[in-house]
């Protein structure tokens, strides 16, 4: 699997979770076998500071970038199930390389879609919300193809920002477990 980087928005900054959105949306939905609720792991990322309950532990999928803000390091996990796909991720910036949250939290979003505009899914989103997490702030939007429904909410969390993605086929439901991988994302104390 490939990184696909896109230049887009504030500071010309390439999108490391925009990519991270389109190797989801132009991935196969299908692949383990279903997993029961019950069967659920916590997975810790102790470099990234959270935890997350996903069907399988994924592995961390990890690239460095130069850009003409420095280099950013990013981190990414990827579960597939039949029904979903799971994705949660993060992004280092360069100490020196300062961003407007709202701009970043805004190109996430828009560089997702425009991503995948880019490869001819038809794409539209439905909603975007602002949310906080800890006080910290963030947006959760939901965006549909013909097919799939993506749900995402994206966090800066002292200069990281996080962005956890769900992605379901329209056809089967699998609501429960896309609420329970949203509300079972905790941080954990540095």
């Amino acid at each position: 699997m490939e990184f696909i980087f896109f230049q887009k928005g504030f500071g010309e900054m390439k999108r490391f979770l925009a990519a991270c959105l389109l190797i989801m949306a132009t991935s196969p939905v299908l692949r383990a076998q279903e997993h029961a609720a019950d069967e659920w792991v916590t997975f810790t990322s102790a470099p990234g500071r959270f935890s997350v309950l996903l069907p399988e532990i994924p592995t961390d999928k990890a690239a460095t970038t130069q850009s003409e803000h420095g280099p950013y390091n990013t981190h990414l996990f990827i579960v597939r199930t039949e029904r979903s796909v799971f994705l949660v991720g993060w992004v280092d910036y360069d100490p020196s390389f300062n961003f407007s949250i709202q701009s970043e939290l805004d190109a996430n979003r828009d560089n997702f879609v425009n991503g995948l505009k880019s490869k001819g899914i038809d794409i539209s989103v439905v909603s975007t919300t602002k949310i906080t997490m800890n006080g910290n702030p963030g947006i959760e939007f939901i965006a549909e193809t013909p097919d799939t429904v993506y749900k995402s909410r994206v966090y800066i969390i002292d200069r990281r920002p996080y962005q956890l993605i769900a992605g379901s086929s329209k056809s089967r439901d699998d609501s429960t477990n896309v609420a329970r991988f949203f509300q079972s994302f905790k941080l954990l104390s540095r």
